[in-house]
């Protein structure tokens, strides 16, 4: 008899035990994802802060916390993780009544783009381990990996011709009712830019310096589609990291610049677009654009990102980035660069490449970049 009521009082808290947990298990339970940086650079460590409060006096005595993040995030230390198609994260933990934990989670962002943890899986279990209850909390948080830098002495050279076709137009067209500065006065200036006030007051002669009739600015051109029969991710990736990098070191200059792509948006789900800007604001709209950019999925192959004839400025220098050698993209861009001499092809290519679009052009520069292979 008495081993038959201990059976059945086994039986009752087991039962009452776990409809208890099932009832109370989730109460007070909070899990807490986000990244320590709105925004890094690729080949670059972070963290991801993990913050799980059980905030009522009924113990979890395992308590998995499991949530997903993309690939191209590595965390640093080798256990608790999977990659396949996405990173899925799985840590367990024991959670005492009134406790916070609190764990800080390296990686290393391998790859740019933007990405972001939606929602985070709870799975625990009652005191007798029998009983499984399932809960999903939304994170909502989101990262930034942006383009990574190009190599400053192999941009020199573009960098250098593009500045040079801005600053020779500035001072071409001068706004002759604003003056900007005073300065010495040097052979090729003329005499009516003489100022003979400054000049009388400190007897050597002073010239007025006048401000630019308009401010110019750099378009960028990006094309991230291929001519190939299977896409060259390398191809696509350095010209991204080209647009970056040229238009940082244009707006550190002061040269407002926009950008154009048939690469899609991954939020807007739109082709990419960024009207003309400058500052340090521009700048980080600038990376985040690039970051968001998606190349894995369908893009306009056609030449409909160039703005037609009739929008083009004369205040605006085009920059092309497209390592696809089609000849109607060239005559269409050769053509927007009749009304913007100075613009310039940037064209990333194998070693090994044959260059085949030369002949086409007559308005625009073309400058081949050379991106060695990674057998990494």
């Amino acid at each position: 008899m008495k081993l038959i009521v201990t059976a059945v009082t086994a039986w009752l808290l087991w039962f009452l035990s776990g409809i208890f947990f099932k009832k109370f298990w989730e109460k007070g339970l909070n899990v807490s994802l986000s990244f320590t940086e709105n925004g890094v650079v690729e080949g670059q460590q972070t963290a991801l802060k993990e913050i799980i409060t059980n905030n009522k006096f009924l113990p979890l005595p395992v308590l998995h916390v499991k949530f997903q993040m993309g690939r191209e995030l590595v965390f640093t230390d080798s256990n608790n993780f999977k990659i396949t198609d996405q990173n899925y994260r799985s840590d367990i933990f024991s959670c005492m009544p009134w406790q916070e934990i609190r764990r800080t989670l390296t990686f290393t962002c391998t790859k740019r783009g933007y990405y972001s943890i939606h929602q985070a899986d709870l799975i625990s279990y009652d005191l007798f381990l029998f009983g499984r209850f399932v809960a999903h909390h939304p994170a909502d948080t989101a990262m930034y990996v942006y383009p990574a830098p190009i190599d400053p002495l192999r941009l020199d050279l573009p960098l250098r011709e593009l500045l040079g076709q801005v600053l020779t137009r500035r001072a071409l067209l001068r706004d002759p009712f604003e003056m900007q500065s005073i300065r010495p006065y040097q052979s090729f200036d003329t005499y009516r830019d003489i100022n003979w006030k400054a000049t009388a007051r400190t007897g050597n002669l002073k010239v007025n310096v006048y401000a630019p009739t308009s401010s110019w600015q750099v378009t960028f051109l990006l094309d991230i589609s291929s001519d190939l029969i299977w896409k060259d991710h390398g191809l696509t990736e350095e010209a991204i990291r080209l647009c970056g990098s040229m238009a940082s070191q244009l707006l550190e200059k002061g040269i407002p610049v926009s950008i154009r792509t048939n690469g899609i948006d991954c939020l807007s789900h739109k082709p990419g677009f960024l009207k003309n800007g400058a500052g340090p604001e521009h700048l980080r709209s600038v990376m985040e654009l690039l970051a968001r950019i998606l190349t894995d999925g369908t893009c306009e192959h056609a030449d409909w990102f160039l703005p037609g004839r009739e929008a083009v400025s004369e205040d605006t220098l085009y920059v092309l980035i497209s390592p696809k050698q089609w000849e109607s993209l060239a005559f269409a861009y050769d053509s927007l660069c009749l009304g913007s001499p100075g613009s310039q092809w940037i064209l990333p290519m194998r070693p090994g490449d044959t260059l085949r679009i030369s002949e086409h052009l007559h308005y625009a520069k073309l400058i081949s970049w050379e991106v060695p292979y990674d057998y990494s």
